[in-house]
């Protein structure tokens, strides 16, 4: 993850993208503060599961700002916030949707023995544990409260 980041960094440096460079460099910068924060040092490698925990919080915060910007009517700061999304979830697996994100609800369900609402936090784990970071928290929490509901 850190060699694509830095390569891609480089290539859009090059290209003299400075909204890319931009997100990039921001997300670099948060790659080796978690790697110190590991006790890794700056220069240090995260496993996989931290580097995408990684783009994930940065992915999250961004939009969290867009809904934040919406309600205040910044639409233009709402875009620019969208467009820093984009660039960061080609660093993000992809994400079970629709079909395969039910069955893999329905699933959890099944494993974690889950009847009703109140024991949605053991399908979540069961979920997290099966999947890890191919769910979306939110999309599957209303699709199991909905199935349990």
């Amino acid at each position: 993850m850190l060699d694509r980041l830095q390569a891609d960094l480089k290539t859009s440096m090059l290209a003299r993208d400075a909204a890319r460079t931009q997100v990039l460099r921001m997300a670099l910068a948060a790659y080796k503060n978690e790697a110190v924060a590991k006790g890794l040092g700056p220069q240090g490698v995260l496993v996989e599961v931290d580097a995408l925990a990684v783009f994930k919080r940065l992915v999250k915060s961004r939009e969290d700002s867009v809904a934040q910007f919406e309600k205040v009517g910044q639409v233009d700061r709402a875009a620019q916030e969208r467009a820093e999304i984009e660039l960061l979830k080609p660093y993000l697996p992809a994400m079970l949707e629709g079909q395969a994100l039910e069955g893999a609800v329905r699933a959890a369900i099944a494993l974690s023995g889950a009847t009703a609402r109140k024991d949605l936090g053991l399908v979540m784990k069961a979920l997290q544990a099966a999947h890890g970071g191919t769910i979306d928290g939110k999309a599957a929490s209303a699709l199991v409260q909905s199935l349990l509901g």
